[in-house]
């Protein structure tokens, strides 16, 4: 197929993947400000109130109906919430779903050219991963007369979680999730997409051949991940949901792109 057309056909594919990636965080986001919202509903002194409005409406037969009207808004943002979830997962599963139907189009194409394909695929499975909610963290406990209340609301990125480890100076932890999680993978990304350009010629070997290194870190992203995951879930005294969010996806697809593009390499350099 005349490289005109493969190159096209990449910059399309690659375009609605950016797309398609976009819809799935700017939903989720909507999903979480939702969520937002309806913790607030919830928490201590919003509580109280319903029960104080409650016990009014109740009491007037209806004619003072805050609660009911309250709970009306719960319901409608709510019901905003889940459709958000939905069309993120929706575009979340367009996403993966496109780069497995064009992975096997460039194989059955241009094998060399998939390298390329998976490279840039993956660079932008990261950005999404880095950039968009990794989880959604809600903090919550049974108090007497009021019952369940939620005591605190939260999202967590990788690159805010990052921010915020600096910011609260645990710099070790800081630089070494930074590590791990943006400068290696992002090393990996690049160098996957450079093999991809310039596969022909002998730089390529060469550039391969300085971050042969890498591989032995292959699966430290996985553990920065699973380190997050415990670090936010860990909770004293009182109760915690932990949801998986968008984000975490992404980068774990990151993380399968990248193995792909390195097994791919693999086969003609020898290197990774």
């Amino acid at each position: 197929m005349h490289l005109l057309i493969k190159s096209t056909l990449l910059i399309i594919v690659i375009a609605l993947l950016t797309f398609l990636g976009f819809k799935s965080i700017e939903n989720n986001t909507n999903y979480i400000q939702h969520s937002q919202q309806i913790s607030k509903q919830n928490d201590a002194d919003h509580a109280l109130n319903n029960k104080v409005d409650k016990f009014l409406e109740n009491l007037t037969a209806g004619i003072y109906d805050k609660y009911t009207k309250e709970q009306l808004k719960v319901q409608e943002l709510e019901k905003d919430a889940n459709l958000s979830q939905k069309k993120s997962l929706l575009y979340l599963y367009y996403f993966f779903g496109t780069i497995i139907i064009f992975a096997l189009v460039f194989l059955y194409i241009d094998y060399e050219f998939l390298t390329l394909y998976i490279g840039l695929s993956s660079l932008i499975s990261l950005f999404f991963g880095l950039t968009g909610p990794l989880l959604m963290v809600v903090v919550y406990k049974s108090l007497p007369v009021v019952g369940i209340v939620t005591l605190s609301f939260d999202t967590k990125s990788i690159i805010g979680t990052i921010e915020k480890l600096f910011i609260q100076q645990n710099y070790i932890i800081a630089l070494l999730v930074l590590s791990f999680s943006i400068i290696i993978p992002l090393a990996k990304t690049m160098i996957i997409i450079l093999y991809g350009f310039l596969k022909e010629s002998g730089l390529a070997k060469n550039v391969i051949a300085t971050i042969d290194k890498l591989g032995k870190w292959s699966m430290a992203d996985v553990f920065i991940v699973a380190l997050l995951v415990v670090f936010f879930s860990t909770k004293q005294d009182i109760h915690s949901a932990l949801k998986v969010e968008s984000g975490l996806y992404f980068f774990l697809g990151y993380v399968l792109l990248s193995m792909i593009g390195s097994s791919l390499i693999g086969k003609k350099s020898k290197v990774f």
